[in-house]
């Protein structure tokens, strides 16, 4: 694991455990609630040493899935696609280990990133009411599959 590789893993880390989520070999997160499971994903790029982050929600009535992938979700966003340019840019950086960041930097915008567009929001998915509305907030940048709208039970 190169050093970038391991202040991005350490951010997650910690970040995850604060708000109550636990690791799957260090690139996936989840935390569990009656109606949903909740999902951060560390994604590394197939094209050189940038790494992505997205969250996801499912909802357990779709599905008996227990530790969900990432892209099978009923609910998807990529972290800085609900930043603004400038903090995604930022961001996109940070988890660009071509670039020459000071590891401190590396770090801290990391670990703002995820716990305001990743944990933060997870956190507030709950249910899947919850989990909907968050949705609607963000925007277009989310994905909402069309089975997760049918509100019957």
């Amino acid at each position: 694991m190169s050093d970038g590789r391991k202040i991005i893993v350490q951010a997650l880390v910690e970040t995850a455990s604060r708000y109550g989520f636990r690791g799957v070999r260090a690139t996936n997160f989840y935390r569990e609630w009656p109606e949903t499971i909740c999902l951060l994903n560390l994604q590394k790029s197939s094209w050189g040493p940038q790494f992505y982050i997205n969250a996801a929600v499912w909802f357990r009535r779709l599905g008996p899935e227990r530790r969900p992938k990432e892209y099978k979700c009923h609910i998807i966003w990529r972290l800085d696609s609900l930043m603004s340019d400038e903090q995604s840019k930022a961001f996109e950086e940070a988890l660009n280990l071509d670039r020459s960041i000071p590891d401190d930097r590396r770090y801290s915008l990391i670990k703002e990133g995820i716990e305001t567009y990743g944990f933060g929001l997870l956190a507030r998915c709950e249910s899947e009411e919850a989990a909907l509305q968050t949705a609607d907030e963000k925007g277009p940048n989310v994905r909402v599959a069309l089975a997760a709208r049918r509100q019957e039970k």
